[in-house]
């Protein structure tokens, strides 16, 4: 038979309800049920869970005219040959009971002659389904063979038996209208018990299987006997019609869905243990190593499911949302502390794991750093996805093996790539879990990862997400986000009727002392009914209660009676109860209290300051402590601490393994522990003031004792990620009180507010100049480094004027100044970090004798630190950058990329790309630093990106003119941005709303703007300049009118918009420079600054702080300097070197702390309350120092090196080995090239060539040569057609020949030639066009010339000289693609230098990592055998290393 269900023109029932015997139908209306939530009735049932579709009243009319005038009902079963079977239809009194039941043949003239009660048969609706509509029926009895397989009611099969007497039920509720809970329930149950039948004849000869099957039909026979009893007799109204036998069906349903889940538990664990067996051992690898959270699933730890027949509703509602494909594919259950969220979810994800459906499952935790970091929820899914699914696997492990780095990209970068298009090519449904999503820290405004799966859930939708959590405010702002709030089913537990709630809870109570009392004895009439539901009433639907009650009643060393009476003789309300109250009554403080009373019932003055020590540790520490943890960082015998912790073991979750962390069973009894107001007995109150100390001071004392050099024994030169057992390493040699002690004794100081004491003084002093490198070590392997530089901040600040700040200030130098390396090889902190450490550091001269350097740095050292805090390095070039208004991050522009990094490290935090190739060329964050938006000056387009996610929010083209800058700015709701366009005479505001992606309105405006543009309230502002003064200009976000003047203010008669300048609008500030630097207050018509030190030839950049407190300048040769706001006006407040003469885009931190500036491709950073800066004058950078291109000749023995800068007049003969300085010449004349050997050097200039002899030994002082020294000088004899600059230059190690790029003018285009000229003589020796080289150098022989061009790489050039006429030709030999040969990427023994700055030694060993601050190019580098040469024209002077044999 086909399950195709029709009705007659009569639908039965009066809507009655077994659970509450009162019918829902009166005065031919349906009352309707209160609301607890959103789409839920009473009982947490959806209310569109019905036995058929929705009815009008029209409809309820007829069917009750149609029932008084006594007409029949009928039930049709087509089969497949598509003729009807007529069954058995249950006729119904007026009180609703099933009466009897009529079997008869559709005969339209033929009376009712059913027997009935008192009125007659009280039958209910018409037109129960419409034929072809049966699925609309979610839950009804039409449905309940249609969705299963044919045979469902072959009764000659094992289960036939049951599965007839299935159908029998089903159709007497729904012959009544009844428990339509019940009808799905039986519907799912009778298709899966048709599944495993199907299973019954597969794997004959596995025994245990075979097993397990005799038990799952032994148990099926014993429930189809007892469904059978009640669904047959006499009075089928028992069944129907009395609340006893309805709680009996319940029971038996819930009997067999217990046994069909226990067996396909088994057989699911059979089947996820052979798929991960297939993996290969290669994928298994690339798995294993993805980061992911080990322990997230929710087969790890010791979760509990729920209580068998308790939740019943919620469960039921959660299995169907799961089962319907119509249903939202998200689902939230959401419900305040305690009352079981985690618990259903255990549940959930045991019964879809049963059911096949479960794909993965992430249990958030605060107490696990991997499982309260959002970063980690996508990978951990994907990950288990991959193991669940082959199909999902062989698209997910090639992924992460080409871009292993995914899994630290943005969160909609990882939902997107990692989990949403495997899922889509792979076609997979499937169930995701996500539980206590509000225990993951998430500082956002609404839930970065809601507001991804509101992005891409769309897109995937045979997958079904189910999230639990309460409901924070950002949690609930992210399900209220448009994209998912349509998409998301909402189930609030704590709106749960009460008398639901206590009932399961009472089942709780019933169920526990029932295994309690068996394991005891005397207790056969215990608890009485009246304890029970006292405590019922206590519990106040509080699972957390109930739990906690039976586990302090249920201790092995005392008395339950005794301890039942204790809690039942607590007051029934508590006066300093609140912050956790979820009901008025609610007693947990005074069981609280109860239990910690009868736990130390001595006052022990002594005893109860252990027993504070330890409560203390387990409710203030950073992460859940173990109690050998625990006794290590208080110096307590362990055992003493796990007594004391056993005695409150039902506050606790607490294992018998000493080594296994400790955590309170719920939160709120921490919050009950540290507040007096709540905890009002002194023995028990923790106090933070006084307990953080304590933990504190035993990490210090704990770490000096314990910490050690290269105490997990890693080999040297190695990264992190290159020790394959890291992790291993870690576990052995680092046990959890030392790992909680490095990475979080700093948060005692901070979150107890720890008053300095000389004690806590000297121990950290004594750790910073003992244990500081060996600490930085573990925070190394641990992946911690940026601990570090917190905890140093915090240090600090914690110190204030104390004689060890100097020592920690320096720690905090070499820490942010090698935060890179720290952070990917703890080895090199001793062969990088403290070998580059400058020579006057407190950190070098306490811990030198650990330096283990690879490379001996000959020359360059510097004596001390740079005065920016921290650079980072980039391999493009930085266009902009911009602060973020929470002054946390900084957003850079790398063409067609942006970095959004640390304002505190400068480390990358995430990368977003640019569609369609748009660049960057303008960036503004949005006011909250949700959004970022950029502008494309090329495209003339915004693109707009969501910060939480890293998605992109939307792309407008605005089609103006192209390449001219654009000024931006937010609306201070953060949905619209507004820009200012300058295309003289005529300038245009036009408003965008990024939200939606489209351009609202363009103002042109005519006149002279200034280049601001900013946010006043709800309206946005721009000014004018005209003769003298300054126009305000306002409009409206929203409005399509023209902008108006509100106000007109003067300005200087010197200022020019022309030249540079700054304005800050909140505070009317004017700063400009022409021949001086000025500040002008507006406002006030006063200055606030005039210094004659600076002009518009000297200033590249300007900045106010958000505030207008400080205000910064960067110039081209001195440095930064920064003015603080004061009562007579700005005042020098800071001044910062650099090592650079040309510095741009200095921006001051909207809270003016922090300074960044740009230099190419590096970006620095200051600290405006650094105390290491002085104010000293900072002297002019010369121009020879920074000014030019380097230019190098090396010696062909190795060592000697002249320097110079392209364009400059002084040249440096350096000694390789020593770093000393041979000889200094100053030559007169621009000079172009260099080559040296032994005993000269060659310096060539415009037209000139000029040879040196240099001094012998080394024993001169500070030799210096002018031009009289020269021992030969040479006139090029140049050809008329080398005109111009001479571009590169190059001298042959044996100083006898030059070779040059000419250039000459033919046909008004300019070609070069390739020339080579004799040294001695200055003639040409032979000349060949070379296309557009931008280098040439000689081969270590000589016998060849290399040029390299972008279009053409390198070309390779032999000279030969005729035999008969002694001329010199150059042959072109090949062309071929590489670096150039002037800088090759490799030294001629094999070293070499990658493009993240290591130097890598022949055999591929990392010697040295060389930091952001030597901020030197590719072309800046020189090899010399073993030595390296660093000449960066961002280089005070040039570095030489001495690399390691």
């Amino acid at each position: 038979m086909r399950g195709v269900w029709r009705c007659g023109s009569i639908r039965f029932g009066s809507l009655f309800d077994t659970r509450t015997n009162m019918n829902r139908l009166s005065s031919n209306k349906r009352k309707k049920s209160p609301k607890l939530s959103p789409k839920r009735n009473s009982l947490g049932t959806p209310t569109d869970v019905t036995a058929g579709p929705l009815r009008s009243q029209e409809e309820l009319d007829v069917g009750l005219d149609d029932e008084r005038s006594n007409k029949r009902a009928r039930i049709i079963f087509e089969d497949d040959s598509g003729e009807d079977e007529e069954l058995p239809v249950p006729e119904v009194s007026t009180s609703g009971v099933v009466v009897g039941v009529t079997e008869h043949r559709d005969d339209p003239t033929r009376e009712n002659t059913a027997d009935t009660r008192e009125g007659g048969s009280k039958l209910a609706e018409a037109s129960m389904v419409p034929q072809g509509d049966y699925m609309d029926t979610a839950l009804g009895a039409p449905t309940i063979l249609s969705d299963v397989p044919k045979g469902a009611t072959d009764e000659s099969s094992p289960l036939g038996p049951l599965k007839a007497v299935l159908r029998t039920v089903a159709v007497v509720y729904y012959a009544n209208d009844q428990e339509t809970t019940a009808i799905g329930k039986i519907k799912y149950l009778l298709s899966r018990v048709v599944a495993l039948e199907r299973r019954f004849y597969s794997r004959p000869d596995d025994v245990a299987e075979q097993r397990r099957r005799d038990k799952l039909i032994r148990e099926f026979g014993r429930i189809e006997g007892q469904l059978r009893f009640l669904s047959k007799g006499p009075e089928p109204e028992r069944l129907a019609g009395h609340a006893q036998h309805s709680e009996e069906v319940y029971g038996l349903l819930e009997d067999l869905r217990e046994a069909i889940f226990d067996y396909q538990m088994v057989q699911q664990k059979e089947i996820y243990n052979q798929r991960c067996k297939l993996i290969k051992p290669a994928e298994a690898a690339v798995l294993n190593n993805f980061p992911s959270a080990k322990a997230a699933a929710y087969r790890h730890g010791d979760r509990k499911r729920c209580l068998k027949g308790t939740r019943g509703a919620v469960l039921d509602e959660i299995e169907l949302w799961a089962r319907d494909s119509d249903k939202p594919p998200v689902y939230w259950l959401n419900g305040l502390a305690g009352t079981g969220k985690s618990t259903i979810a255990q549940t959930v994800a045991e019964r879809i794991f049963a059911d096949g459906q479960l794909g993965a499952s992430f249990f958030c935790s605060r107490d696990f750093q991997d499982r309260r970091n959002l970063k980690f929820i996508f990978p951990t899914v994907a990950v288990q996805l991959a193991h669940n699914y082959p199909g999902f696997r062989s698209i997910f492990v090639p992924l992460i093996q080409s871009d292993p780095e995914i899994a630290h990209e943005s969160l909609y970068n990882q939902m997107d790539r990692l989990i949403v298009r495997p899922l889509k090519q792979s076609g997979i449904p499937t169930v995701i879990i996500i539980d206590a999503l509000d225990e993951c820290k998430d500082e956002e405004p609404a839930s970065a990862i809601l507001s991804v799966l509101g992005q891409f859930v769309s897109q995937i939708p045979k997958v079904k997400f189910f999230v639990t959590g309460r409901p924070e405010p950002w949690i609930r702002e992210g399900f209220r986000l448009p994209l998912l709030a349509e998409a998301t089913d909402v189930f609030a537990l704590h709106e749960v009727e009460s008398s639901r709630v206590n009932s399961d809870i009472q089942l709780f109570f019933r169920h526990s002392f029932s295994e309690l009392k068996g394991r005891r004895r005397g207790m056969d009439d215990w608890p009485s009914s009246e304890q029970l539901d006292l405590l019922c009433e206590r519990a106040a639907g509080l699972f957390v209660y109930a739990v906690a009650t039976v586990k302090f009643i249920d201790h092995k060393n005392n008395n339950p009676k005794n301890q039942l009476e204790r809690i039942l003789q607590l007051p029934t309300s508590f006066a300093h109860e609140g912050r956790t109250r979820l009901r008025q009554n609610t007693t947990l403080d005074s069981l609280y209290m109860s239990i910690l009373q009868h736990a130390f019932d001595d006052d022990d003055s002594e005893g109860d300051s252990m027993v504070r020590s330890v409560l203390g540790a387990v409710v203030l520490a950073a992460h859940p402590l173990s109690p050998s943890a625990i006794a290590a960082l208080l110096g307590i015998d362990r055992e003493d601490v796990f007594l004391r912790l056993s005695s409150i073991h039902s506050l606790l979750i607490l294992q018998d393994d000493v080594d296994s962390p400790v955590r309170p069973f719920h939160k709120s009894f921490p919050d009950f522990i540290v507040d007096p107001t709540r905890c009002i007995n002194e023995r028990f109150h923790v106090s933070p003031p006084i307990h953080h100390p304590e933990l504190l001071a035993g990490s210090l004392e704990l770490m000096n004792q314990t910490l050690e050099k290269n105490i997990c024994n890693l080999p040297d030169g190695v990264a992190n990620r290159e020790v394959g057992d890291l992790d291993e390493r870690a576990k052995r040699h680092l046990d959890p009180a030392l790992r909680y002690a490095c990475k979080s004794w700093h948060k005692h100081l901070t979150d107890g507010h720890t008053i300095r004491t000389p004690a806590i003084a000297s121990a950290l002093c004594r750790f910073l100049e003992k244990k500081f490198l060996f600490w930085l070590e573990v925070l190394s392997v641990l992946g911690a480094a940026k601990e570090a530089v917190d905890a140093l901040d915090v240090a600090a600040k914690w110190l204030e004027m104390s004689p060890t700040l100097d020592l920690i200030n320096d720690c905090f130098r070499f820490v942010m100044g090698f935060f890179e390396i720290i952070s990917t090889s703890c080895p090199h902190i001793y062969h990088s970090a403290l070998p580059l450490c400058p020579r006057n550091s407190i950190v070098r001269s306490l811990y030198e004798s650990h330096a283990r350097p690879f490379a001996r740095i000959v020359r360059g050292l510097p004596d001390s630190w740079e005065s920016s805090i921290a650079a980072a390095w980039f391999p493009s070039w930085i266009f902009t950058a911009v602060w973020s208004p929470c002054s946390r991050f900084i957003a850079i522009s790398l063409g067609g990329r942006i970095g959004i990094l640390d304002a505190v490290t400068l480390s990358r935090v995430t990368t977003l790309y640019s569609p369609e190739d748009c660049l960057a060329n303008q960036l503004v964050f949005s006011p909250n630093t949700r959004l970022l938006t950029s502008y494309d000056l090329r495209l003339t387009k915004l693109t707009s990106w969501d910060l939480q996610t890293g998605g992109l929010v939307s792309s407008i083209t605005l089609g103006l003119p192209s390449y001219h800058r654009l000024l931006l700015t937010y609306s201070t709701c953060g949905a619209m941005v507004a820009g200012l366009h300058r295309n003289k005479p005529i300038f245009t505001i036009f408003i965008c709303d990024v939200l939606s992606g489209t351009h609202k309105y363009s103002h042109p405006v005519e006149g002279e703007s200034l280049e601001e543009i900013w946010t006043h309230g709800e309206c946005l502002r721009f000014a004018t300049v005209d003769s003298g003064s300054m126009t305000t200009w306002e409009v409206g976000f929203a409005s399509p009118h023209t902008p108006t003047p509100v106000e007109s203010l003067p300005v200087p008669g010197n200022f020019d918009p022309q030249k540079k300048y700054q304005f800050h609008p909140t505070s009317s500030r004017l700063a400009f420079t022409r021949w001086s630097l000025v500040v002008w207050d507006a406002q006030h018509s006063k200055f606030l600054l005039q210094s004659t030190d600076f002009s518009s030839l000297t200033v590249g950049s300007m900045s106010f702080s958000s505030d207008g407190r400080f205000f910064a300048c960067g110039t081209r040769s001195r440095g930064i300097h920064l003015w603080k706001e004061s009562p007579t006006g700005y005042t020098l407040h800071q001044k910062f070197t650099l090592n650079t003469g040309r510095l741009g885009h200095v921006r001051v931190s909207p809270d003016g702390e922090s300074i960044i500036a740009l230099d190419g491709s590096t970006i620095l950073l200051w600290h405006t309350a650094d105390s290491n800066t002085s104010l000293s004058d900072i002297s002019a950078l010369t121009v020879q120092r920074y000014q030019g291109q380097p230019i190098v000749g090396l010696s062909s023995d190795e060592a000697l090196a002249a320097v110079a800068r392209r364009g400059c007049d002084t040249v440096t003969v350096l000694d390789l080995k020593s770093g000393i300085t041979r000889l200094t010449i100053d030559t007169d004349m621009r000079v172009y090239g260099v080559g040296v050997d032994g005993s000269a050097v060659v310096v060539v200039g415009e037209r000139k060539i000029i040879t040196w002899s240099l001094p012998a030994g080394n024993n001169v002082l500070n030799p210096r040569a002018g031009v009289n020294d020269s021992v030969l000088t040479t006139t090029f004899n140049c050809p008329s057609f080398v005109i111009r600059v001479l571009r590169p230059i190059s001298v042959s190690p044996d100083l006898r020949r030059i070779a040059i790029i000419g250039w000459y003018e033919d046909d008004n285009n300019y070609q070069s030639s390739l020339c080579l000229y004799d040294v001695p003589t200055g003639n040409l020796l032979a000349s060949e066009l070379a296309g557009h080289p931008f280098t040439v150098s000689f081969s270590p022989d000589g016998y060849e010339v290399w040029t390299d061009s972008y279009a053409d790489g390198r070309n390779v050039w032999k000279t030969t000289e005729d035999s008969k006429s002694d001329a010199i030709r150059l042959e072109h030999l090949e062309s071929r693609t590489g670096p150039p040969g002037c800088f090759p990427l490799q030294s001629s023994r094999g070293y070499e230098v990658t493009d993240d700055r290591w130097v890598l030694s022949p055999g591929r060993k990392r010697l040295l990592w060389l930091p952001p601050s030597w901020r030197f190019k590719h072309e800046d580098r020189r090899w010399s055998g073993r030595f390296l040469m660093l000449l960066g024209s961002k280089l005070p002077e040039p570095v030489i290393l001495e690399l390691e044999e």
